[in-house]
Formats: structure tokens, C-alpha cells, sequence
């Protein structure tokens, strides 16, 4: 089995599945009344040669989560439904947002993911990183808060994830420069709060630094 596989080759990381009562915390398995249409949506979109690439919308996918109810943790809220697609498999940052977020993938892949309870002032230690294994075609709803970032490959194939927000988050927006305080110190764009590791590209982007200890790197 995959998570076995991943568990020998990654003894110092927490590996779990989503359909584990470990998960609970973190989020939970949503019911869909058709993942088919959402399989063949995410199909279609590509995976980088390298890297990772997150598109915040897409009409197709957007379309296929409406036929398979996966915006029940909405409310009614408007939603954008995009893919982070890639190759991906270093921690690197945390971030969060205070909505749900919805996941999906054909793939399988690896998410790894921290409590709010975790991160003080945008600060935690690695050590309390957990991943947790999305096998293909299980839709998962990712609670407000949890810390989480780009998902990791669990093949050299490389991973499509669908990714379902409130209308909005991810986009654009003038954010506090580096001398702000609290909360403000970690927006990154709308909806968006980030912490990240010394030694990741955001860090080189300017992004706050409050992730220490080590910067998992996903073995496969």
C-alpha cells in the first residue's frame, strides 16, 4: 500500500490517511453524489514539468463540483474551484484561511498540515507537522484555520489536487509591509495567511519566517 510505502521511507514524519479518526481535527471525508465528474474535470488540467502550479478558477471544475455537491461546506457562499497541480514534496510554508477549503485529486497525495492551536503568532515548530494521505477520488473538507500549503507528490508522476474556496481568496491585494504587527504580518494575498521555513522560496519572496525545525521533505 501507498501510506505503507511512505511510512517506511519517511519514519520521522507523522503519516496518516484522511479516512483515519486521526484526521478529524484537521478536517473530514465529504460524501459526493458523483466523484466521476469530478475525476474527469481534474483529468483534463495539466501537471507542470516542474514545480507546482495553482489556477484559482476554472469554469470546467467549477461546473463538475456543482454536479458532485462538493460545496456543502459553503453555505451558499460563492466559490471558486481551481487546481494546484505539480511536483511538489518540501514543506516549506504554512498557510491558512478563515473558510473551509475543499480538496480533491486523481492522483493521490500528500497534505501536510498543522492545528491552529499549533501556531503561535505564526510560529510552530516543524516537529508538529503532520501529513496526512488523500487517496484518489475522496473529497475532503480542509477546516478554517489549519495550517496546510501545496500538496505533496506521492509518485515522480506528480499530483493533480482540486481546490475549492470563497470567491476571492488567493487573489491580489496590497498587504502590510514587513514592520506590521499580529495577524497583519502574515497576509500574503486576500484570504491568505502565511508562515514559511528559512530555508523555502517564499522566504526569498519576503514572506514572514516562523516555521523551525526541519523542512519536510517528502521521500517516495
Amino acid at each position: 500500500m501507498i501510506l505503507d510505502s511512505l511510512r517506511a521511507k519517511n519514519p520521522a514524519l507523522r503519516l496518516d490517511c484522511v479516512t483515519d479518526a486521526a484526521f478529524a481535527p484537521y478536517g473530514r471525508v465529504l460524501p459526493l453524489k458523483d466523484s466521476g465528474a469530478l475525476h474527469r474535470a481534474l483529468s483534463d488540467t495539466p501537471i507542470p514539468d516542474e514545480g507546482n502550479r495553482y489556477v484559482a478558477s476554472l469554469d470546467t471544475l467549477e461546473a463538475a463540483c456543482e454536479a458532485a455537491g462538493a460545496l456543502s461546506p459553503f453555505g451558499g457562499m460563492q466559490t471558486q474551484a481551481g487546481y494546484c497541480n505539480g511536483r511538489g514534496h518540501r514543506l516549506n510554508a504554512l498557510e491558512y484561511h478563515k473558510c473551509s477549503e475543499v480538496n480533491f485529486s486523481t492522483t493521490g497525495l500528500v497534505l501536510l498540515l498543522a492545528l491552529p492551536e499549533e501556531m503561535a503568532d505564526g510560529r510552530l515548530d516543524s516537529a508538529a507537522v503532520r501529513g496526512f494521505y488523500l487517496p484518489p477520488d475522496v473529497a475532503i473538507e480542509v477546516y478554517p484555520r489549519v495550517g496546510h500549503f501545496a500538496p505533496c507528490r506521492v509518485s515522480e508522476d506528480g499530483f493533480q489536487c482540486l481546490v475549492v474556496l470563497e470567491r476571492g481568496v488567493n487573489s491580489p491585494i496590497d498587504v502590510p509591509g514587513p514592520g506590521a504587527d499580529g495577524e497583519d504580518k502574515l497576509l500574503w494575498m486576500r484570504g491568505k495567511w502565511m508562515t514559511c521555513h528559512a530555508e523555502s522560496p517564499q522566504a526569498e519572496k519576503g514572506a514572514f519566517i516562523g516555521i523551525t525545525g526541519e523542512n519536510w521533505d517528502l521521500e517516495i
